[in-house]
């Protein structure tokens, strides 16, 4: 995670604790969950970049493979030993517990979808995700998008979003 537009010493502070264990992560996946989510209308969040995203981390999840670090060609990606990463989905899919056995097929679809249309646009031709977050004495809080979620900084317990 990186912070922009504010004083040196601050940027550090802050980029020093949203690296630390998986804050990072975490406020990346609010930050992305509350812009997807129905109203917000983001501004953030394209269709292409989101199709990156779930493509990556629906291959991640499967199979422990990173798409990024994949080698490309005819419309799908293979390991270092060759492997199809498409076959590994397959068979990953099938064999989890997570998806009930009459959706398995549908999710093997979508994912062979995602991981197609990656190989055909292009991993580097595709814009990765710029989430943006609005830091202020009142705390953090979502911006580009119709909905904004906030957290009050004087009582940390108490979350709240207005619709603009």
């Amino acid at each position: 995670m990186t912070v922009d537009g504010v004083d040196e010493e601050t940027k550090m502070r802050m980029q020093n604790a949203l690296n630390v264990g998986d804050n990072g992560k975490n406020l990346y996946k609010h930050i992305y969950y509350c812009s997807t989510q129905d109203g917000c209308e983001s501004t953030q969040i394209t269709k292409e970049s989101k199709m990156k995203y779930e493509a990556y981390h629906q291959v991640y999840s499967y199979t422990g493979y990173e798409l990024d670090k994949l080698e490309e060609k005819n419309g799908t990606y293979y390991t270092e030993s060759g492997e199809d990463i498409l076959d590994l989905v397959n068979h990953a899919v099938e064999d989890t517990g997570k998806v009930p056995k009459e959706y398995k097929q549908q999710m093997k679809n979508w994912i062979h979808d995602l991981v197609s249309t990656m190989s055909v646009k292009g991993w580097n031709n595709v814009s990765d995700m710029t989430l943006s977050i609005l830091y202020g004495k009142g705390g953090l809080k979502d911006m580009k998008q119709l909905i904004s979620y906030q957290c009050d900084a004087d009582n940390r317990k108490r979350a709240w979003y207005s619709v603009t």
